[in-house]
């Protein structure tokens, strides 16, 4: 239950308070197989959701950005996709450029300013090719592409975003121990090490502030009133798990850690029954634990396969194995590798047209060794059916992984298994050190969110952060959405359950909101508060959205009575986005608007009941503005 202030819609907003709407180029826009940037590429090689039409906002930009002034709102934000305005180096496209110009004019002549954001976690494939963001020269490419956005259509534009949340793109060069895959693009290379993935987060670090520098200068060039900022993601966590984060001392220390310690990946634990469960697998909850793809023994039913978290050789093979024995279609990119490729494996297999290698990691090695693959399987009732026919399933993908692993397909023994046995049997008594180890890696990474604002501060190694990035912004922007107070911290999987596109369990706590505000206020007191990014599924933690706007909204009104300078709050999202990868249902809708991406072939936008309540909000919070 949250025990937490109620929104009053009593309070006085500060004049020229900004209530504000959202979107994200490759959330909304179609997919362009002539300027596909990396996240296209990243969903078909990680064998994700891809975008397909998303919600054609390129085309319905004039009603939505319509909708979303008739609500009473007064800043809209839009990102650029630049893979449609530069296609190589030096090449810009015109027609591009002159769309986004008439999407920030539709904004003005709805009365709303203009934010624009230049990297919404997406660039170019060729920019990729040619060394992406760590690459020596991004900065001066970024600064030339941001000059260029703003000669374009600057005159326009009163707020900018160099980029959308700065502290995940981390996450596409350096992964937890126990994630097979890197959670976005580009993936470092097969083999890279620890201290490789390492160097290649100093140096993204590096160029991100570097770069978001010299694209504030050039856009002032063009507008000196523009304002110019990040919007980091920030998790809310107790104050005292806070501070011992953001500290110079600690947070140079974590900083260390996350690249030498916390994130090596150690052999796995290894389970001491069985090398993978099959069957009445569901998935939960589990950080030594991750599943295979989906497989149907009968029109109604349908399993997993669960193996200990880092055996990607094995859950390769188990993948394959499904495809084989039940005739499974496969998709392009899985005909040429059955496992998801970094974009640097992916460019290197197109240009010498090599197939992938099965990965042998350790578990792979170790079954090898033994000469026997050990499957739990479900036990059933023989005078059943239904349960016979599954059980004949299992047996037909395991001599087939059998046979995968060994060239043989009666290598193998089976133990049955029944009810909860089936996920005990890849715990050992030493999981509880697994998830301990899971925690502390995690956290290092996730908790310490504010590394963008303590470089702006001077607080980092001048090898993360250069001079030229202090106090290179003009307002402080951030997102929020998740957080856990102190006697809940025990349920931080939660939190990386929303990293997976999981969100109607992802944690509610709307006080770490205001703890944020707090924070940065005191760090910056004369710099105004942008809260870039707040919203919700239509229900998270048991959370309806409706509670959710209205518990955070209660939280800037008490920062506001405080005198925190906050200028801005904008909800996400308009309408219903594809949510990087994952598939579209309930998890992932943040839509003020709906619209059934996958069902719908008009992308008709169905207002939700919270429509209605966000703009009696704004008219309450604009008749009462000092």
């Amino acid at each position: 239950m949250i025990r937490n202030r109620a929104y009053s819609g009593n309070v006085k907003f500060p004049k020229g308070f900004l209530f504000g709407l959202a979107n994200a180029d490759h959330q909304v826009e179609s997919h362009d197989s002539r300027y596909e940037d990396v996240w296209d590429l990243w969903e078909r090689t990680q064998n994700k959701t891809t975008r397909k039409e998303a919600c054609k906002f390129q085309e319905n930009y004039p009603e939505d950005i319509a909708r979303a002034a008739e609500l009473g709102t007064k800043i809209f934000r839009f990102s650029v996709s630049w893979a449609k305005v530069q296609q190589a180096d030096g090449f810009w496209n015109q027609e591009a450029l002159d769309h986004y110009r008439a999407v920030a004019q539709c904004v003005r002549d709805h009365d709303m300013e203009v934010m624009v954001t230049l990297i919404h976690f997406v660039w170019p494939v060729w920019l990729e090719k040619e060394g992406g963001l760590i690459a020596e020269d991004f900065p001066l490419r970024f600064q030339a592409y941001a000059d260029k956005l703003a000669e374009s259509f600057g005159d326009l534009v009163s707020y900018w975003i160099s980029f959308n949340e700065p502290t995940q793109l981390v996450h596409g060069y350096i992964k937890p121990w126990w994630q097979e895959n890197y959670y976005m693009p580009p993936g470092m290379p097969e083999g890279t090490s620890t201290s490789g993935e390492a160097e290649a987060v100093g140096k993204l670090i590096y160029n991100l502030f570097s770069a978001h520098a010299k694209a504030r200068v050039a856009i002032k060039e063009h507008k000196s009133s523009a304002k110019v900022g990040v919007n980091p993601l920030v998790t809310g966590f107790p104050p005292w798990l806070q501070w011992l984060m953001d500290n110079q001392f600690r947070a140079n220390w974590l900083l260390k850690a996350m690249y030498t310690f916390s994130f090596k990946r150690p052999l796995v634990i290894e389970n001491a029954k069985v090398d993978l469960v099959m069957g009445g697998v569901t998935p939960k909850r589990e950080s030594t634990i991750h599943y295979s793809q989906e497989y149907h023994w009968d029109t109604e039913h349908t399993d997993h396969v669960a193996l200990p978290a880092g055996h990607g050789g094995l859950l390769q093979i188990v993948n394959k194995a499904i495809q084989q024995s039940l005739d499974l279609p496969t998709s392009a990119t899985e005909e040429v590798c059955q496992r998801p490729l970094s974009l640097a494996d992916y460019f290197a297999r197109t240009e010498d047209g090599s197939a992938c290698k099965v990965k042998n990691d350790e578990g792979l090695k170790r079954i090898r060794r033994r000469g026997i693959v050990t499957i739990g399987i479900q036990e059933v009732d023989s005078g059943t059916p239904g349960d016979t026919r599954r059980e004949e399933v299992e047996r037909e993908i395991a001599a087939e992984i059998s046979r995968e692993i060994f060239g043989d397909n009666r290598r193998v023994e089976f133990v049955k298994l029944s009810g909860e046995a089936h996920t005990k049997a890849l715990n050992t008594k030493l999981s509880v050190l697994n998830r301990a180890w899971h925690f502390f890696g995690a956290a290092s990474l996730i908790a310490n969110a504010n590394w963008w604002y303590l470089g702006s501060r001077g607080k980092l190694p001048k090898e993360l952060c250069p001079e030229e990035a202090y106090g290179a912004h003009d307002f402080i922007g951030f997102d929020y959405y998740w957080g856990l107070p102190t006697k809940r911290l025990h349920h931080f999987q939660h939190l990386l359950d929303a990293a997976e596109g999981r969100f109607l369990t992802a944690p509610v706590w709307p006080e770490g909101l205001g703890h944020a505000m707090r924070q940065f206020h005191r760090w910056f007191p004369d710099q105004e508060q942008f809260i870039i990014e707040n919203g919700c599924v239509p229900l998270a933690d048991g959370i309806r959205r409706k509670d959710y706007l209205n518990l955070h909204l209660a939280q800037v009104e008490k920062a506001c009575e405080e005198g925190v300078p906050v200028k801005a709050y904008l909800l996400w999202s308009l309408t219903s986005n594809r949510e990087w990868g994952h598939a579209f249902d309930n998890n992932t809708d943040f839509g003020l608007y709906f619209v059934d991406l996958d069902g719908d072939p008009e992308l008709k936008r169905v207002p939700t009941s919270e429509v209605e309540h966000y703009r009696e909000v704004i008219k309450k919070a604009g008749s009462d503005q000092t």
